[in-house]
């Protein structure tokens, strides 16, 4: 046994490899990057659900899973995860359009990232 302390991965790597689309690796994984977005998961989970049975359709739940393994490769990259944080808020703050624009343009960059990690 390693007396080693462990170090947290740099902010280039993973806090968790990519996980499998489905409910409770999504769960897991969600709970484990942002406690607080874990409550949002599980309502979101139950309306999918609800609509799922109501409608008839696996679309509502398919859509679910998608969008939180977006959420989960967006978040489970440290510098990724601050830098999302940072765009986000820069949208929020700025003084005209063009900079909310070029902000927004820098969000979608990250998001064609998540998106192939999630199609990968």
């Amino acid at each position: 046994m390693s007396t080693q302390p462990i170090e947290p991965p740099g902010d280039d790597e993973p806090l968790i490899p990519m996980p499998p689309l489905t409910e409770q690796a999504l769960r897991v994984a969600v709970r484990t990057l942002d406690l607080g977005a874990s409550v949002r998961f599980e309502a979101e989970f139950h309306d999918a659900w609800q609509e799922a049975v109501q409608t008839d359709s696996t679309v509502p739940m398919h859509t679910f899973l998608h969008r939180w393994a977006v959420f989960v490769a967006l978040r489970r990259y440290p510098e990724r995860a601050r830098r999302l944080d940072e765009l986000e808020h820069a949208v929020a703050a700025a003084d005209n359009v063009e900079d909310a624009r070029r902000a927004s343009a820098r969000i979608g960059v990250l998001l064609d990232q998540a998106y192939r990690e999630v199609a990968a």
